[in-house]
């Protein structure tokens, strides 16, 4: 095992801290811990997590601090991963990454905690329901520590890192055009630059990191591929499952259903359910919309269709991007559809929302019209992302 970080210097060799350095900007980190207790960091890959630990490492290891980092790629399982953390019981922080390539990795965890073996111990993942299932089975024994999310960064937090750059435009609209090509990963908005130029290399790097992971839950990946480009194709009508089934030849609804499942642990996809408009119960024997969770995931699967001539991307991209924004504020809505119309996106009795991809608003249904609640608006080009319930 490599004690890269007891060298001298090791931050000016390791690639993720110069990758970081050499960015055009810098996105802020979550805070280094320093409190005795359990963190938990969730997030896709390609978002940080690993250039985040090593931060972490570096302010440490600058303290003179004794510390210790495991990457669990090569660990086998969890016995292993039992052992080492026995044989480090005594660092002021420990620094695991990507723990869920490891299955049942919260049984040697919650053993450490149990006993009070941990001061700082901190974990990642890219793996959501995992991750969660395994900090699940520990409640309460976080201390000072919590669970925290690294995700691809939202259109304010993009704009923001444009200024820095110096690449922002002064109009809302232009940015949010900007935002639709490249999306909120780091490298690809590094990559993409001020022009944003389709970044290749990073969307190449995200495909390769979905591929993998349905590969090592033994997966195939060709219906991984039929069923993005089939969420790109339907991507604002609903659908059910069993469509789904029958447009990519899978076959099975339940195999559909597992492979939404496993997008949606990957971070890169969220399910929409319709309400009911009275009791605001989800309907769940109704049809669903999917949404990708960022931009760049809409551009992996129009490349992986081979559609190039799909028309109203922006409009697809803006409904899919409200989507996720709505989704990082509010934990439960729908849409409503019914014989008067569809209402994109509803809390029942509390507010809804229109999504109009265009400088004046039109063709707003009658469910929309006739909705009697507090809050209601339509984003359009001049207010998109700029009022919330």
């Amino acid at each position: 095992m490599d004690i890269f970080w007891e060298k001298a210097g090791w931050e000016n060799n390791d690639p993720h801290l110069t990758g970081l350095h050499a960015m055009p900007f810098r996105r802020k980190f979550p805070p280094v811990p320093q409190k005795k207790g359990l963190y938990v960091v969730r997030g896709p890959r390609q978002i940080g997590k690993t250039s985040w630990l090593k931060h972490v490492l570096s302010f440490y290891t600058g303290k003179n601090e004794d510390c210790f980092y495991l990457s669990c790629e090569k660990i086998e399982d969890f016995k292993e991963l039992s052992e080492i953390l026995k044989s480090v019981r005594d660092r002021k922080a420990v620094l695991i990454d990507e723990i869920t390539f490891i299955k049942n990795w919260d049984r040697a965890v919650k053993y450490e905690v149990d006993f009070g073996h941990t001061n700082i111990l901190i974990i990642t993942g890219s793996h959501m329901h995992d991750l969660r299932r395994g900090a699940d089975t520990m409640p309460g024994r976080f201390g000072d520590g919590g669970e925290f999310l690294m995700l691809p960064m939202d259109f304010n937090e993009f704009h923001d890192i444009r200024e820095q750059a110096g690449w922002a435009s002064d109009s809302h609209l232009e940015e949010l055009r900007a935002f639709f090509k490249t999306g909120g990963f780091p490298s690809a908005v590094a990559e993409a630059g001020t022009d944003c130029k389709k970044p290749a290399k990073t969307m190449q790097t995200i495909m390769r990191w979905l591929v993998g992971d349905i590969i090592k839950l033994g997966k195939q990946e060709h219906y991984l591929k039929e069923l993005i480009i089939q969420l790109f194709l339907t991507m604002q009508t609903p659908i059910s499952h069993q469509t789904l089934a029958t447009k990519t030849n899978i076959g099975s609804h339940n195999t559909v259903q597992e492979y939404v499942s496993i997008l949606e642990s990957c971070f890169a996809l969220k399910t929409l359910y319709c309400v009911d408009i009275d009791t605001g119960a989800y309907r769940f024997k109704k049809d669903k919309k999917f949404y990708f969770t960022d931009p760049l995931l809409y551009w992996i699967a129009r490349d992986l269709s081979g559609k190039k001539n799909v028309e109203n991307h922006e409009e697809k991209i803006a409904e899919m991007a409200a989507h996720e924004s709505l989704s990082r504020k509010f934990s439960r809505f729908g849409y409503f559809s019914g014989p008067s119309g569809e209402i994109d996106f509803i809390l029942p009795k509390e507010w809804a929302l229109e999504i109009k991809w265009a400088s004046v608003p039109s063709n707003l249904s009658r469910a929309y019209k006739n909705m009697g609640i507090p809050w209601k608006t339509v984003w359009s080009h001049s207010n998109f992302m700029k009022e919330y319930p």
